[in-house]
């Protein structure tokens, strides 16, 4: 049974270097996927030229505050970038398109060293609520930076709390439906953490993709990517938080993330901003180096 499932493409500019990504992502797929560009623009920025040639679907930062999550969207310092808010997106177009059985979310900065076509096959078959990355227990680790956001109404054993990493992941119709549900209900917390606990509570399934998680299954165990999951930025591996890749790797049918875009304007400024710091801080090393010391007070001899 083919499901009519959603390809978005989460964006923030679409020049020419995205506008090849997303022809990429698209290439070979069956006829049941529908592709779009998912793009969040500040609220008077232009819409891209390129998008005209595409489906897709913009949403302004203001569209994001959406009054039925109150604690995620409230509080006078809400800010879409801090707390782990990004995954609001992504619900503004879920929304907006119940008619979709499943969807399948990859950012700008995901690459697969094969076709998307083969990764997107692997996992007709799989009747998952969720798949997504990196997905482990609070006691798989402990120490994971965001656990101290997780607010659900009722207290959770730790084995029940989740988290995964989500650059790329493919959500059912039910499984965005309970994380619409938590954030209604009052859930707090950072979506990496809410989106599988949430999903999970509900008596949904979760898969982990790939690499040598507790959730991947068998047939899927080192394949389509790896991460270091004891490291915060997940490195080394090809599904990495940090830090930021120029071009995906060699090894075939994996995930790379972050491959970001080359932009020479902005490496050079970023350089030249690294490099002040530089030689400042070697300027007063040297400076701390050549000052004179103040004189030991010398006291004479009993």
């Amino acid at each position: 049974m083919t499901r009519r499932t959603a390809l978005l493409f989460q964006t923030h500019f679409f020049d020419r270097g995205a506008a090849r990504s997303f022809a990429r992502l698209t290439r070979g797929l069956p006829a049941h996927y529908e592709p779009h560009v998912l793009i969040h623009l500040p609220p008077d920025a232009p819409v891209p030229p390129r998008l005209a040639r595409v489906p897709h679907h913009v949403v302004r930062t203001p569209e994001l505050r959406f009054p039925a999550y109150p604690t995620k969207c409230g509080g006078a310092d809400w800010n879409l970038w801090n707390g782990g808010h990004t995954d609001l997106i992504l619900l503004h177009f879920l929304r907006a398109h119940p008619e979709y059985d499943r969807s399948w979310l990859v950012e700008y900065d995901v690459r697969f060293s094969g076709p998307w076509s083969r990764f997107f096959a692997a996992f007709e078959e799989i009747d998952a609520d969720l798949i997504v990355p990196v997905l482990r227990r609070r006691t798989d680790q402990p120490d994971w930076m965001w656990w101290h956001t997780l607010r659900p109404p009722e207290p959770l054993a730790p084995e029940a709390t989740l988290c995964a990493f989500m650059p790329v992941l493919r959500v059912s119709r039910a499984g965005w439906q309970a994380v619409d549900a938590a954030w209604r209900a009052g859930w707090g917390g950072h979506s990496e953490t809410v989106w599988p606990t949430a999903i999970a509570a509900a008596g949904l399934s979760i898969v982990d993709p790939g690499g040598h998680g507790p959730f991947t299954p068998p047939a899927l165990r080192g394949r389509f990517y790896s991460s270091t999951m004891a490291d915060i930025g997940l490195a080394p591996g090809t599904l990495m938080w940090k830090p930021p890749l120029y071009r995906p790797g060699n090894r075939p049918d994996m995930l790379w993330h972050p491959v970001k875009p080359f932009w020479p304007r902005a490496e050079l400024r970023q350089a030249l901003r690294d490099l002040r710091v530089d030689l400042g801080a070697a300027r007063r090393r040297l400076l701390a180096a050549l000052s004179p010391r103040p004189a030991r007070e010398t006291r004479p001899l009993p």
